[in-house]
């Protein structure tokens, strides 16, 4: 089984997706599938400050140097975010030219299972986590079942979710909680029962 929390969450993903690994469960908590948009109280800046900060992050050197770039999703520049971004467009499968060994490489899971919190007040949208984003050119957030992520089933959650094999859940605590012992019960009852399992050697 392989577990991964906020940033971690697209890492052990793209290992799955990239590297074929032996993973039986995925499990990500409060991730950021679907990427991010801002930082806490962007959204609360005037629209020229925050154009500002958010101009640059497709820039070569940005994406090059700032983590964050690499999964900065905006919906107001998706044709950058496509051909610049060097990450997350990749292992979301959102290029032209699709690659199918990621999607089966996730297909092959046992399980794939996604947490979010409702009250998260790092990842915007906090719902990126199940894999809803923003959509286009707008700060709406999109439906599950109307995304292009599920619709066109570009890494394999239509066919998981098909399957049985796709797992969400929604916590209620704090971003930087999510691991520590506000969460423990929700830990407990929801995701320590994917832990269960024999792998034949």
């Amino acid at each position: 089984n392989l577990v991964g929390y906020s940033q971690g969450s697209i890492i052990v993903r793209g290992a799955v997706e990239r590297c074929s690994l032996p993973v039986f469960n995925l499990i990500t908590l409060s991730g950021i599938h679907q990427g991010t948009f801002g930082i806490p109280y962007l959204l609360q800046l005037p629209i020229e400050l925050r154009d500002l900060i958010t101009k640059y992050a497709y820039e070569t050197p940005v994406q090059n140097a700032v983590s964050v770039a690499n999964y900065w999703r905006d919906p107001e520049q998706l044709i950058k975010y496509d051909s610049n971004c060097h990450f997350l467009p990749d292992i979301n499968n959102e290029h032209e030219t699709r690659n199918e060994f990621y999607r089966q490489n996730m297909i092959n899971l046992n399980a794939f299972v996604m947490t979010y919190s409702d009250i998260d007040e790092i990842i915007m949208p906090r719902q990126s986590g199940l894999f809803m984003g923003y959509t286009n050119s707008s700060l709406e957030i999109e439906t599950y079942n109307n995304s292009r992520q599920f619709t066109e089933d570009l890494i394999g959650l239509r066919t998981l979710k098909e399957q049985g094999k796709l797992f969400t859940f929604t916590a209620h605590v704090r971003h930087q909680d999510v691991t520590h012992e506000p969460n423990k019960d929700f830990i407990m009852k929801n995701i320590m029962p994917f832990f269960n399992n024999t792998l034949s050697l």
